[in-house]
């Protein structure tokens, strides 16, 4: 009897030991969530990208989430490359599994059906940002893809869209060297034109590959014939 009676209290002594242990984990992480903040808080509205990202490093460091930061996204290397003459253009984001499928995306373009949103993620230079979306789509692959696309094609391609009076459609629809798609609902396949695509990373390594060929400000006579041809089709 007294034995489990010693027993019983190395048990509730245990038990309490590890009661006290959690909560001292937990005041700690929530020590660490408030002076990010707080930190957050003080950044906010005065941020530089240096200041950005030596903040979200300080945070991929700490041993509370170093389990979430298992990829070199925010190297200096690859937010340089993915974030190179930001000011002058639209950059996408794309996740993929399989480098065969980034080195297609290369060669041949961006493949997308009906909106070209589903999958190409817009990204800035507010890293914070960047990384929450980041997070959000990982899992979709390894491999992620860069598009780029000048703000000027963009203004220039936006407005001859309306100008013509079509509606249905946006300037990514049009980039492309390929022929459109004669039936336009939503199973319409598009494909921007390699031209568009600056090069891949693979996340875990933080390795580069980029496109010879890429050039933003990429502008075909094909484009304008497919603006054409789609108020051809908008007024039979």
């Amino acid at each position: 009897m007294e034995i489990q009676i010693c027993i019983i209290i190395f048990v509730v002594i245990a038990l309490l030991g590890y009661i006290v242990f959690l909560q001292i984990q937990l005041s700690r992480k929530n020590m660490f969530i408030e002076s990010t903040f707080r930190r957050l808080s003080g950044i906010k509205n005065n941020r530089s990208t240096e200041e950005m990202r030596e903040f979200l490093i300080e945070i991929q460091k700490s041993k509370w989430y170093s389990s979430f930061f298992k990829d070199k996204f925010l190297d200096v290397s690859t937010i340089d490359f993915i974030l190179e003459n930001d000011n002058d253009l639209k950059i996408y984001l794309h996740y993929t599994r399989e480098e065969a499928d980034a080195k297609s995306i290369l060669k041949d373009g961006f493949r997308f059906t009906d909106s070209f949103y589903k999958t190409a993620l817009p990204v800035s230079k507010d890293l914070l940002d960047m990384k929450m979306k980041h997070n959000s789509r990982k899992y979709f692959g390894d491999y992620i893809v860069i598009i780029s696309i000048s703000n000027d094609l963009v203004s220039f391609y936006s407005a001859e869209l309306n100008k013509a009076g079509i509606r249905n459609h946006s300037y990514e629809n049009i980039l492309t060297e390929m022929s459109l798609p004669s039936n336009y609902n939503s199973d319409s396949v598009y494909q921007l034109s390699p031209k568009f695509i600056k090069g891949y990373i693979y996340r875990q390594t933080g390795e580069i590959f980029k496109n010879p060929d890429f050039d933003p400000y990429y502008n075909s006579p094909v484009f304008m014939n497919n603006i054409e041809m789609l108020k051809t089709n908008n007024n039979p």
